[in-house]
């Protein structure tokens, strides 16, 4: 577009018809300057919010040269240094997260949920490790939480501890399951599906429910797991 625009205020420039020497002409010259000048940085405005969508639908950002953190050392090294203490506490991580510039959020549970005083704890530990560590920025932004009941079920611990619940499984290829989680273990899920009983009239009684489906799952097909609320 930038060089259509200098290609246009060319053409406009040497015709004679359009422009002549004068003031007029050098008001119009101008005017066409700025349009070209706001042009462009109305492009750079939207490649920036272009890389700031990417990043939050987790894509590659095309501004990742210009990160104050290398995401995948700082996850590296926050496992290495939580794993003894994870292990002590019977606690595990379930995720973390890098975001542009600065923030970092890491989501540990356990089977049994967990405090926040074991939060507090955690947070101390990856402060101190950071902190010089040149991974980081002065000024980062640390958040050590349980994953919350709606985020999406990340490790195998945490799909053991909801069997019985009801999940919506979104698959790689596409395909959505609802069903009942019956068993989980470290390399994929079964799900029990229930069909719905229907009826055949108002008159006759319910038709005997058909026998539900059985799915396994294995981790590497799913794309979201998330629990199902039903009120």
């Amino acid at each position: 577009m930038l060089l259509v625009g200098l290609n246009v205020f060319d053409y406009l420039q040497h015709s004679g018809r359009l422009f002549s020497a004068t003031a007029g002409g050098e008001a119009v010259r101008g005017a066409i300057r700025l349009v070209l000048f706001l042009h462009l940085t109305f492009s750079i405005i939207k490649l920036i919010f272009a890389a700031e969508f990417m990043i939050g639908r987790g894509d590659e950002s095309p501004l990742s040269f210009f990160s104050d953190m290398n995401t995948e050392a700082i996850k590296s090294n926050i496992e290495k240094w939580l794993s003894p203490l994870l292990n002590e506490k019977n606690l595990f991580l379930v995720d973390v997260n890098v975001s542009a510039g600065k923030k970092i959020e890491v989501f540990v549970d356990s089977d049994e949920g967990i405090h926040i005083d074991e939060c507090a704890l955690i947070s101390r530990l990856l402060e101190k490790n950071l902190d010089g560590s040149g991974l980081v920025p002065d000024n980062y932004i640390l958040e050590v939480s349980s994953p919350g009941m709606t985020n999406p079920l990340k490790v195998p611990r945490q799909f053991k501890k909801r069997i019985g619940r009801v999940l919506d499984v979104v698959k790689k290829d596409g395909e959505k399951i609802e069903a009942e989680l019956m068993a989980a273990d470290q390399e994929k899920i079964k799900l029990r599906e229930v069909v719905q009983v229907k009826k055949k009239s108002k008159k006759k009684e319910q038709e005997a429910e058909a026998e539900p489906r059985e799915i396994e799952i294995k981790y590497a097909d799913i794309k979201k797991a998330l629990l199902v609320f039903k009120f």
